[in-house]
Formats: structure tokens, sequence, C-alpha cells
């Protein structure tokens, strides 16, 4: 009988648009398996993935990839696609795939490793509560070997949602840092390509799901900021539809006209955050705040609502700025205090801010703390990297 092909399964409830910065983590996690530990990786992701521009770089890659619908239930379609493999960890994102890890365990491979990575924050609520009696006290407590968080805010929401704390442990997520650094010709053409000046302080908001994303918050205190000074500012949200509905709505955004707009996402975040001077988040609630990693490393101010896990994740740097949450005329004292800034002092938080993306949240740290989970896995089975 022909011998089947080892190798670690994501599986990943991720098909937007454009591939951020988890793309590259997966990536990245893929390319140290196979050169480290010579061991393959199969990433499977829901069915809206397939056709989406992102999927060629698993092709460029020479990186395995399936697609199953979109449900909780996909055991037997990863079943069909594991035919020629045999895996050692199941490893979960997104947690609309956790506990059909946990049934393949079960029923087909038995001596396979479940890993959960909890990306996001749960409200503890009754119904949350009421749902993980079955799937954290029953199931994952029993037959998950690992549980991962993104954060601090997220490691404390497992344990009061009462996740094996001798299971747990903390990765913060990483970037590609050296993509996100600061270039004078990109910004000089990102700027140009916004409509702004070198004399405008431009402010950012990603507003996808704009309640949660606080972008009424961000937008009275851009009203604010309009209302009382006369310094060139331009206010930036990313969003859609949904959001620029939302923006119609508030009171205060008639009353700031053309500084504020609405764009479309971008597919490389990157290049847009080198028009920007400071990137905003006033989210009502976050698991690991991607953005403001990525622009912290490309040497942008950072302005953070200061809820749970913020000030322990990144709220240490001296060039993230936090402010209480739902406070949004703190928020607007925090921006006229960035337009007030010297030229020697955007420097210096800049560097400031893009070292400590480095030395915390690099793709090599964080591949390497995921290494570290995975050996005694690995060992087993007598793969080691």
């Amino acid at each position: 009988m022909q011998m089947k092909t080892p190798l670690i399964c994501h599986l990943s409830d991720f098909s937007p648009e454009y591939p951020g910065s988890f793309i590259d983590s997966l990536l990245f996690l893929a390319r140290c398996n196979r050169d480290r530990a010579q061991i393959a990786t199969l990433c499977i992701f829901p069915e809206k993935a397939r056709g989406r521009r992102w999927i060629k770089k698993f092709d460029e890659e020479r990186i395995l990839y399936a697609f199953v619908p979109r449900t909780s239930n996909i055991v037997f379609n990863v079943r069909n696609v594991l035919r020629s493999y045999h895996p050692l960890i199941f490893h979960t994102h997104f947690s609309l795939f956790d506990l059909s890890a946990v049934f393949l365990k079960l029923l087909f491979y038995k001596e396979a490793k479940v890993v959960w990575h909890l990306h996001s924050l749960a409200q503890c609520t009754f119904r949350q509560r009421i749902k993980d009696v079955v799937k954290v006290k029953l199931l994952a407590r029993h037959f998950v070997d690992r549980f991962i968080t993104v954060g601090d805010g997220m490691y404390r929401n497992a344990i009061d949602r009462q996740f094996s704390q001798d299971k747990l442990t903390l990765v913060y997520n990483g970037i590609n840092t050296t993509r996100f650094s600061s270039n004078t010709k990109r910004r000089k053409w990102m700027q140009e390509s916004l409509g702004v000046s070198q004399e405008d302080t431009v402010f950012l908001l990603l507003g996808w799901s704009p309640f949660i994303k606080g972008v009424d918050l961000f937008t009275r205190a851009a009203a604010e900021i309009v209302r009382v000074n006369s310094y060139n500012a331009v206010f930036l949200i990313v969003g859609r539809k949904e959001t620029r509905d939302f923006v119609s709505k508030i009171p205060e955004s008639s009353r700031i006209g053309s500084t504020l707009r609405v764009i479309d996402p971008v597919e490389d975040f990157s290049l847009l955050l080198q028009g920007v001077d400071v990137l905003v988040s006033s989210s009502r609630t976050e698991g690991f705040g991607y953005a403001a990693v990525e622009s912290m490393a490309a040497g942008k101010l950072v302005l953070c609502s200061d809820i749970p896990g913020v000030r322990e994740t990144y709220g240490k740097s001296e060039g993230v700025w936090l402010f209480p949450p739902e406070d949004w005329k703190m928020l607007a004292v925090l921006m006229r205090r960035a337009q007030e800034l010297a030229p020697i002092e955007w420097e210096n938080l800049a560097r400031v801010n893009s070292q400590y993306a480095v030395e915390h949240y690099s793709l090599e740290k964080w591949a390497e703390r995921i290494g570290e989970i995975y050996y005694p896995f690995l060992k087993a089975w007598n793969i080691c990297g």
C-alpha cells in the first residue's frame, strides 16, 4: 500500500477579497515547516476563496490548498481532500471549523493533534456560555491539544470561557515588517493618489463593521477638529456601502465636508499606509489589531481605544497613544496634539514604533513560537525541525 504524505492541515475560515497579513503568515509558516521540518502544509479555505487573486501565491510557493463549503460541518469534505495524505496536526483559524477538526480526529485520525487558533473575542453572553458548555468544557477540554490566543484580551477572554489554562498559550500575530517599512518615493506617489498635500495630516480608520470599529467616534472627533482649528487635516475611512450608509446617518458628518472620505479597500494596505500619518483604532472590541501593528511597522503614529488587551499588546510603545473607550472628545484632543507635533517629534515616534514592531511582531518571531508548539507533536512522529 502506498505511504501517505504526512502534513499539517490548516482549516481557515478566511475568504476576503484581499489577503492581508494573515495569508503572509500562513505562507511563511508553511515555508518554515517545509524547509526546517521537511513536512508539507495543506491550507483549506471556504469555496468563496476560490478565484481570489491571493490564491496564486500558494501556487507560486508550491503550497497545497483546497476548498470546502462554508459550513460548520466539513468533516467528510476534508476527509475526501485528505485521501492521499496523513494529517499530523489540524490547526484551525477563525472558529467555524473548530468542531470539524475535533470530529476528524475522533472519527478518522485518532493520533492527530488539534490546535485551535483564537483570533477574535467571544462575548460572554448567556447564549455563548450555553454553547461553551459543549464546545469548550466537553469537547475542547478533552480532545484539543493546544489553544493559541493572539492577544492579551483574547487570552483573558479564553480564561473567562474556561478553556484549559494548561493548554492555553499567547502568541502575538506576526507581520512582514519589511513590506510595511517607510518609503519616501511610495509616500509621495500615494499622497498624490489620495489628493493630499505634504502639509495635510492624514488620519486613517478601517471602517468595515462600522459600529464595532467606532466609525461614529472617529467622525465626531473629526468634526471637532474641523470646528476648533484651521489646521489642514484629512480623515479617511476604509469601507464600502455599509460604511458609507453608516457615516451618512451621523449628524456631524455633514459638518466636515470633503475632508472626510470613505474610500474602498485596497489590495496593498502597505501602500495606502505610505500616504497616511496617523492610524486611528476606535474599536469597541478587538482580538488583535493587525492594522495597528502594520502602521507601527510603517512608522505611523497610532491612536487607539484602550479596550481590553490593547495596552498590554502594543500600548507600551511611545508611538501608540491610548484614549478611553467611547471617548471621542479625548480622541479629538489626541488628534489635535498629533497635528501640533514638530518634525523631529514625528521622526522619533516613527522610529520608536517601527523598532517596536520589528522586535515584537516579525513573522520570524511568530513562526518560531508556532514551531515551539508544533515541536513536541512532530517529535512524536520523529519529525523535528
